[in-house]
């Protein structure tokens, strides 16, 4: 799986689920915790999804100006 293609199946996934850890992700995708969380921290740089700290965990959502 290529680099775009990961970065649009997250998207497709926060477009069906509205909001995710990237552990859920990475179940998910069945990929890396660690590299779906790197994915993650680029597209919000990007600007393509926001992410909120709830208690000890990231969750990652997308970003409204998407919709």
């Amino acid at each position: 799986m290529s680099g775009q293609t990961i970065a649009k199946a997250i998207l497709s996934l926060l477009e069906e689920d509205h909001l995710l850890t990237p552990g859920d992700i990475a179940k998910k995708l069945n990929k890396d915790k660690a590299r779906v969380s790197g994915y993650l921290e680029a597209m919000v740089d990007y600007g393509e999804v926001s992410v909120k700290k709830v208690a000890n965990s990231k969750v990652y959502f997308l970003n409204k100006q998407l919709k």
